[in-house]
């Protein structure tokens, strides 16, 4: 649970988006700006899910912050800081097609 407490205060912090996919499913939850933990044992992105059953979960480097509707957005690489983070917290992880992939066993 500490490791999940850690993600999810990385992800709050740095701003980017999060998505997960479930074992035994083609199912890949849409990218969202955090998730949430509602009761022991089950991870809420895009609606509640047992944390047994999460294959993995991904991180994108890429943030995109909307300044003004006339001003074009701010495009930053957070790929360093979350690789620190996730190195801090001996969190295991994986960079698959730029994104960073941390397996879901870690997460129980």
């Amino acid at each position: 649970m500490n490791r999940l407490l850690a993600i999810q205060k990385l992800v709050y912090d740095v701003c980017c988006q999060i998505r997960l996919k479930v074992y035994n499913e083609d199912y890949i939850t849409d990218w969202k700006s955090g998730f949430g933990l509602p009761v022991e044992g089950y991870i809420e992105v895009s609606g509640p899910e047992r944390i047994s059953d999460v294959e993995w979960i991904e991180l994108d480097p890429v943030v995109v912050t909307r300044i003004g509707r006339l001003v074009p957005p701010k495009v930053s690489i957070i790929l360093d800081e979350i690789i620190q983070v996730l190195q801090q917290e001996s969190i295991d992880y994986q960079v698959v097609k730029g994104m960073v992939r941390i397996d879901g066993q870690q997460l129980s």
